[in-house]
């Protein structure tokens, strides 16, 4: 039973007297396993940085309509209604979803031919980018009733406005050959982030925008005092329609569901498809980097292990002769191609951690605050620990086989 413990400490004795030797399987380790390190921390930050972003980013997930249409409830309710579909809301003709002018009276700056954009409850821009917050800021509310709105980044600051300011809105119309305009106040409450939305558009209540679209074909909006003919009666319908998938998977199939449904849409399919292939293709070029690099470096130590076996085999004759069973023999350089798996890992890790710092601080302006450009989970250290030390393991068993069949007659020749 004591000869396993004495097997391991002759190992370390060993592994430390030629310390010269050592060192180069050691440094060798780290020349092979800390690139690799920094390859799949590159892959899972940047790549997979790059993936999520795809994945959660709402222009990706939007579907949207091309052309017009009559849309009833009825539509509304049933495509609503599929689980593969995150948010659906009705919109107007695009000819009237739009301010003629909004007004900041506090500096008098103005922006003219604003879009409106109907929101409501789920809307998925009023989340895009909130992990580039911090943890505790909440989101912009969601605008209700006929005189809230949402800024995109590029309107507020074209206005210089903020959540909580009060703005002057206009629309405009011609009746009965008249040129007449609508004017009210509306309140700022939110602000998109830039991630969001690149134009200068304002998100408004679907009732808003039933109002001015109401107002520009004549008719009155009793609930803002404008002046027209009499509402219609009957069920409403509406030319267009925003529509949000799920995920960036669920887009192909909602996309062809709406086409045989004979509505013709526009999305980001392509862009999806590349971004995959991409994180596809890159996986595999470090798969196949690592497995290069390992197999090189697995047959290196085994044959360092082999010809250091060779170079002892007087010594481990002696060990034989004076009674250690075959499995101590075996042990013996699988003992240390383990330290030198130990230390060799722990010196790559050594490199990784300042490369890694640097490069994410290189890349920090162009990272959200979650986001990394060269990350590694402890999961993946210690997958990473777990294979360096079973394939020195693995690659030290040659060696050992034939430490075991050392004859122990060979040492006595050397008595």
């Amino acid at each position: 039973m004591r000869a396993t413990p004495e097997i391991l400490r002759l190992a370390y004795r060993d592994f430390a007297h030629e310390q010269r030797i050592s060192l180069c399987f050691v440094l060798a380790l780290m020349a092979v396993l800390a690139p690799l390190l920094i390859l799949f921390g590159l892959k899972f930050g940047l790549v997979d940085t790059l993936a999520q972003r795809l994945v959660e980013s709402p222009v990706n997930r939007e579907i949207q309509p091309l052309g017009s249409r009559d849309y009833d409830q009825a539509w509304f309710d049933r495509i609503g209604a599929r689980p593969d579909v995150a948010f659906l809301i009705p919109n107007t003709r695009r000819i009237a979803a739009s301010l003629t002018r909004l007004l900041n009276t506090a500096n008098g700056q103005d922006l003219r031919v604003v879009s409106m954009i109907p929101t409501g409850a789920g809307e998925p821009l009023l989340t895009s980018g909130r992990s580039a917050a911090p943890a505790d800021a909440a989101g912009p509310a969601v605008p209700t009733g006929l005189t809230e709105l949402v800024l995109s980044a590029a309107a507020a600051r074209k206005l210089g406005a903020a959540a909580g300011d009060r703005l002057v809105a206009r629309v405009d119309r011609r009746r009965d050959e008249r040129d007449e305009n609508a004017v009210w106040e509306v309140t700022v409450t939110g602000v998109l982030p830039d991630a969001a939305m690149a134009e200068e558009a304002a998100l408004v209540p679907l009732p808003l925008l039933v109002a001015t679209e109401d107002y520009r074909d004549g008719l009155a909006v009793p609930a803002l005092g404008w002046e027209g003919a009499p509402v219609r009666g009957g069920p409403r319908e509406f030319a267009r329609f925003r529509l949000y998938a799920v995920s960036i998977y669920a887009v192909a199939g909602l996309a062809a569901d709406l086409a045989a449904d004979g509505v013709e849409v526009r999305t980001q399919v392509t862009e999806i498809a590349g971004m995959q292939a991409l994180d596809r293709n890159l996986s595999r070029v470090f798969w196949l980097i690592a497995m290069i690099g390992t197999l090189g470096f697995l047959a290196s130590l085994a044959a360092n292990l082999l010809a250091n076996v060779e170079r002892k085999r007087r010594e481990l004759a002696v060990v034989r002769l004076i009674g250690f069973p075959t499995r101590s023999l075996i042990l013996f350089p699988v003992a240390q191609a383990v330290l030198v798996a130990l230390l060799g890992a722990a010196a790559a890790l050594a490199v990784y951690l300042p490369v890694a710092t640097a490069l994410n601080t290189w890349f920090a302006d162009s990272l959200q605050n979650d986001e990394s450009i060269c990350r590694l989970l402890p999961t993946h250290l210690l997958i990473a620990l777990a294979a360096t030390l079973l394939g020195a393991a693995g690659s030290a068993a040659w060696a050992g086989w034939r430490a075991a069949r050392i004859e122990p007659a060979e040492g006595l020749r050397d008595v």
